[in-house]
């Protein structure tokens, strides 16, 4: 008998926002993924209810059959007139709590609750691929005017950093503590992809990439160059992460 099916994953991404409209496609995954599969059946249809609320009393949802192909599907939700979330000093850090719940049939599989900030950050196109002396952050230029290095031993002085400070997470994936604090106070990170060039770190890369996404503090992902397996895991995140900007030569920001 196949082993029973239930939520492993969620991970959502802002594709689109503006001060009208915020566009959040939901990655959903599901183990095991070869639940159903094989034996001439087909991939399961199982139905998805992704809920977003507010502290303001906002409530949206969205209820879909999604098709699992090898145990992952995405789910689209159009939220009207949201609040974005803005680093310190360009405006409020809104955060809405995201729901994701398995059903078939009658019975909910199970379900995941993820906290998400509504933004857009984007290099400016005018910028070198390496500078973030500017950001576009909903459209609007944030100007960066230092980069601070955050180590494992330096995570518990995350908020001396301003709104004009984006910390670059180096050697390590930083803990939720870390990433939570920064929704709230509105500070950007940039977050260094550690890799064993000895190891296989697609596992690693994924589940990481799902537990950091819904941040929005989160403003891209610095991958140096190991040859193959750097460029390997650049455009695995390029296909799990879509929406942020990879560096490949160490972040600098421009003198003024």
């Amino acid at each position: 008998m196949s082993a029973p099916l239930h939520l492993s994953a969620v991970r959502p991404l802002v594709r689109y926002v503006d001060e009208e409209q915020a566009v959040i496609d939901t990655h959903v995954s599901a183990s095991p993924a070869g639940w159903w599969s094989g034996q001439g059946q087909l991939d399961p249809v199982v139905e998805v209810l992704v809920e977003i609320r507010g502290s303001d009393g906002f409530h949206d949802e969205e209820r879909t059959p999604l098709r699992l192909v090898q145990g992952r599907g995405r789910v689209r939700l159009d939220v009207v007139q949201p609040n974005r979330w803005w680093p310190a000093g360009m405006g409020d850090q809104p955060l809405y709590d995201l729901t994701v719940s398995l059903v078939m049939g009658d019975q909910t599989i199970g379900h995941k609750t993820t906290t998400i900030g509504l933004t857009s950050v984007r290099c400016d196109a005018s910028d070198s691929a390496r500078a973030v002396s500017q950001l576009l952050v909903n459209g609007q230029v944030c100007s960066i005017r230092s980069l601070v290095m955050v180590d494992r031993v330096d995570e518990n002085q995350l908020l001396p950093a301003a709104g004009d400070s984006i910390l670059l997470v180096r050697d390590h994936y930083g803990p939720d503590v870390l990433y939570e604090a920064a929704d709230r106070a509105g500070i950007l990170l940039i977050q260094c992809v550690p890799i064993d060039p000895e190891g296989t770190p697609e596992r690693e890369v994924t589940a990481q990439v799902d537990r950091l996404a819904p941040h929005p503090s989160l403003a891209g992902w610095f991958i140096g160059h190991l040859g193959r397996i750097s460029d390997q895991v650049a455009q695995l995140i390029r296909t799990l992460d879509p929406t942020r900007s990879i560096f490949r030569e160490l972040p600098s920001v421009r003198a003024a």
